[in-house]
């Protein structure tokens, strides 16, 4: 099964109005039970799905701190929200 993109934004949606980070690790517990097998998604598909919405346009990056010496955080720590009006 393909993960819908709508029940991703929805996920991201659920997750920041909780105020919880919309990461792949936390994303993939909100979906967990509409997956196949009733179990979890693989964290870096998901990864790689909110990669793909944010290139699109559809979420973007949260705010997040710059830590000087450490570099990019792994993919699957990225945390994402709806873009923002503007």
């Amino acid at each position: 099964m393909v993960i819908d993109e709508h029940e991703l934004i929805k996920a991201v949606r659920a997750l920041n109005a909780a105020g919880r980070p919309a990461r792949a690790d936390t994303v993939s517990i909100e979906l967990g039970a509409i997956a196949d097998d009733g179990g979890y998604w693989d964290v870096m598909i998901i990864a790689d799905d909110l990669a793909e919405l944010e290139s699109l346009g559809k979420l973007e990056r949260a705010a997040a701190f710059e830590w000087e010496g450490i570099g990019r955080p792994p993919k699957a720590l990225i945390a994402y929200e709806e873009p923002r009006e503007q």
